[in-house]
């Protein structure tokens, strides 16, 4: 009488599958970590750079619309030095650009908006003291990434001329 094979795998078959399996497992899971990361400071830097560059936008085309004689930079308590613009536009309304926190925010009359979240810091200058209609904006933005880190970029519109 023969003896007939059961059917199944052998000890020697299983630990080969779960050696390769181990290994592919070991390999694939760092390539799964730098792929997440990299995707994450991927998608903050083109969020900080769509909310920095509307802002600045923004900014510049109000800044044009400002009265010379009315621009003043100062800040909100708390709040990191130069961080508030505040002039007067020619149809008359108060406009105000402001870091409160870690977000920018414009004040127009009364109505107050917000333009971008995750400031660092935004600094408004006069470059040159003889020349009040020229103006520098400069914003650092940063966002949280992965596993505590966080993406900085510093965004900036040099000398915007204020036209009245």
């Amino acid at each position: 009488m023969a003896l007939r094979a059961s059917p199944g795998y052998t000890l020697s078959e299983i630990m080969v599958t779960v050696a390769i399996i181990g290994m592919l497992t070991a390999t694939a899971s760092p390539l799964l970590v730098n792929m997440v990361n990299f995707w994450r400071q991927t998608t903050a830097r083109a969020s900080i750079q769509r909310d920095v560059r509307a802002s600045l936008d923004t900014i510049n085309r109000f800044a044009r619309q400002a009265q010379s004689n009315t621009v003043a930079v100062d800040r909100l308590a708390g709040q990191p030095p130069f961080s508030r613009l505040t002039f007067t536009i020619i149809q008359g309304q108060t406009v105000s650009f402001y870091q409160q926190g870690n977000r920018l925010f414009m004040r127009r009359g009364s109505n107050v908006s917000l333009l971008a979240s995750n400031i660092a810091y935004i600094a408004f200058a006069f470059p040159r003291t003889d020349d009040v209609t020229l103006l520098t904006v400069a914003i650092t933005a940063q966002s949280a990434t992965f596993l505590g880190g966080s993406k900085a970029l510093q965004l900036s519109i040099q000398k915007v001329r204020i036209m009245n």
